[in-house]
């Protein structure tokens, strides 16, 4: 043998000892693949049982919502209507404040020009009451 032959044999040997190397690397693959392959497929079926479940709950969440959604309408006419209560109340308390206040006003005015007219009819009774007496005597 030469040294070509032997360095031909040499380079088969370690081609060959390749091509077992990628076989066996190959076969593992394949089996990692096929165990990928299996775990996707329950991965793809847990997931579409989870997308059933959750359009299932969905649906009842909606028809809760819709259940619960005249009850919200309610309340926020509630607090409307509590609102135009509230601003309906301070203007009737307003309007008899000024009612009072001018009540106030025309009775003390009143009152005082009462009292003055009075004062000065008395004085007038008086005056006229001196001139008979002392007409009289």
């Amino acid at each position: 043998m030469t040294i070509g032959g032997i360095a031909a044999l040499i380079a088969a040997l370690a081609f060959l000892l390749l091509v077992i190397f990628l076989c066996v690397t190959l076969v593992r693959v394949v089996k990692v693949l096929d165990g990928v392959s299996e775990n996707l497929e329950k991965v793809t079926g847990n997931i579409d049982q989870l997308s059933r479940q959750t359009d299932e709950l969905l649906t009842t969440v909606n028809a809760k919502l819709n259940q619960v959604e005249p009850v919200f309408q309610a309340a926020a006419d509630l607090g409307t209507t509590v609102s135009d209560v509230n601003n309906g109340t301070r203007a009737t308390i307003e309007n008899i404040k000024n009612r009072v206040e001018l009540f106030t006003k025309t009775s003390v005015f009143g009152i005082a020009a009462n009292r003055i007219s009075k004062y000065f009819a008395k004085r007038k009774d008086k005056k006229a009451t001196k001139s008979v007496k002392q007409s009289g005597n």
